[in-house]
């Protein structure tokens, strides 16, 4: 597990999955992930579109890259994957924090020289007596005491149930060619 933090978070994400599984505001020592007796996570998916297999938690993921409000982490396909999803790709994944919030940077490249077809999300659980209020391209929770606001221009944000969806579905991304995403979460 890799801990990151500044004088106003203090965030722990999971090398398995590149979870985030706490998300601490250090002002009031409350943790968005960590209510009653439940540990909830905001899981990360990246498949083939149409395809159920998560790559994101098949494969593993390495750090790359560690600094005290940072942490970077890739995933890269295999021999395995290859069989299942034919592509080669790289992905790193950025926890950054900047005063009171995180970006979660997606650097995203295909390394085959085909088309790629894929979806990626983000999903954070919505935690009981959190109230969820959405408009364009933002969904803010509150409860009584904070806020936690989730804007992205790359992402399609969504309330599905009781999660919040972060999406990019069914697109391409050309041979030999990059793209980057971002999602921010900002807590008041």
């Amino acid at each position: 597990m890799q801990t990151i933090e500044n004088s106003l978070l203090r965030v722990a994400i999971d090398e398995n999955g590149a979870q985030m599984l706490s998300l601490e505001n250090l002002g009031n020592q409350s943790d968005y992930f960590k209510q009653d007796a439940a540990q909830e996570k905001l899981a990360v998916v990246f498949s083939n579109t149409g395809q159920g297999e998560n790559l994101a938690e098949l494969l593993p993921w390495t750090v790359v890259d560690k600094g005290d409000a940072r942490v970077s982490l890739a995933l890269i396909d295999d021999a395995a994957s290859y069989k299942k999803f034919p592509y080669h790709f790289e992905m790193i994944l950025t926890y950054a924090l900047e005063g009171n919030h995180i970006d979660l940077k997606c650097y995203l490249k295909n390394n085959s020289h085909k088309e790629m077809p894929f979806s990626l999300s983000f999903i954070l659980p919505v935690i009981t007596d959190w109230t969820v209020k959405e408009s364009v391209n933002e969904v803010e929770l509150t409860n009584q005491e904070e806020a936690i606001k989730l804007n992205s221009a790359n992402f399609s944000l969504a309330v599905k149930g009781q999660q919040v969806v972060a999406s990019i579905a069914k697109s391409l991304l050309t041979g030999d060619s990059n793209n980057e995403f971002q999602l921010t979460l900002a807590l008041s």
